[in-house]
């Protein structure tokens, strides 16, 4: 499977594409690339077996799929372990590294190396680190608390820019928010967390999960 396929497979889980639809708008701003390229390759994917498609709903990973893009988020999340416990990294700098690495990573490598690190449970942004089991998150979306809810973030979909940005905003795994505004039309959400106001955007807050 080429670097590239194992990318998209990866996005996809990530999306929630092991559970429901998610569409080719979607993946195309986590990957950043243009739509031709994403229905190029979901194309690919779907003749191959790895998607299923769902007319006027979006694709979805095939069983098969699902073990794949498990396979690869394991490397990925196991090697974002290794690069902030072992070598300093902070939390929104290990995507990168961790991306060049999972895709020369072997089999031994991944058994040694999860081993190392005592079989770790989650990555430093709250992924389930899976082994012969299919990972279901069982926490909400950030997007989806009412106001006037508490909370504590768990998890931060594994996208550079999103790290980045949770990063600035003060934000991390564990962190306690209180829900205080939804603005209407989409508009962005106004945080609670110890004692200051966070104003975030609404599209972040769905690659947020929380209690």
């Amino acid at each position: 499977m080429t670097r590239n396929k194992e990318d998209y497979l990866k996005v996809i889980y990530e999306l929630g594409g092991h559970l429901t639809q998610v569409n080719n708008k979607d993946i195309a701003n986590v990957l950043g690339v243009s739509a031709p390229s994403v229905s190029e390759m979901i194309k690919k994917l779907l003749e191959e077996g790895y998607l299923e498609y769902t007319p006027y709903r979006g694709i979805k990973l095939t069983e098969y799929g699902i073990e794949e893009a498990v396979k690869i988020l394991r490397r990925h999340r196991l090697w974002e372990v290794f690069l902030v416990e072992h070598l300093g990294y902070s939390w929104d700098e290990v995507h990168d590294e961790a991306e060049k690495l999972e895709h020369v990573t072997s089999l031994e490598l991944e058994k040694r190396l999860d081993k190392y690190l005592n079989y770790p449970k989650t990555c430093p942004h709250g992924g389930p680190i899976m082994r012969d089991e299919i990972g279901v998150s069982k926490h909400r979306t950030l997007d989806s608390i009412s106001v006037g809810e508490s909370t504590t973030i768990r998890r931060v979909v594994d996208e550079k820019e999103l790290l980045k940005y949770i990063f600035n905003l003060g934000l991390s795994i564990g962190a306690e928010i209180t829900v205080i505004d939804l603005a209407p039309y989409n508009g962005p959400i106004t945080l609670r967390n110890n004692g200051k106001n966070i104003i975030i955007g609404r599209e972040a807050a769905k690659n947020i999960f929380v209690d």
